[in-house]
């Protein structure tokens, strides 16, 4: 577990434990496929976690919470005298939510100065 649940609450987090962890996990799977399946070896090898990880999997898992059924609310208007309401969505891609999902992790991981746990070649 690369972020625990009492970890996630303290940084903000809204989300019950049993769909916390669920997600946590995911975080996990994707994090690890960045690097063909290898990164995680290397994560469970550091003696402490650095933030950057615990970060980027705290917006895994709010991404793919707020991802989850592929709309997010583009516009919402609502009328003052009147009991109408609009709300608009725009419908997101599974190629868009990966792409998104990518960004994340490179944010965190490369850009936090852990870009080795992202490398994909050969160690000599």
């Amino acid at each position: 577990m690369y972020l625990s649940y009492a970890e996630y609450v303290i940084m903000g987090g809204t989300l019950d434990d049993t769909a916390f962890n669920s997600l946590e996990r995911k975080a996990r799977y994707l994090i690890n496929s960045q690097a063909g399946g290898r990164c995680g070896d290397r994560i469970t090898e550091l003696s402490a976690l650095p933030d950057c990880i615990k970060d980027c999997v705290f917006d895994l898992v709010s991404f793919v919470d707020a991802n989850d059924t592929n709309k997010q609310v583009a516009s919402e208007s609502q009328s003052q005298g009147g009991v109408s309401e609009s709300i608009s969505y725009v419908t997101r891609t599974d190629a868009d939510i990966e792409k998104q999902e990518e960004s994340i992790i490179h944010e965190f991981l490369h850009g936090g100065g852990y870009g080795h746990l992202l490398y994909k070649g050969a160690c000599l």
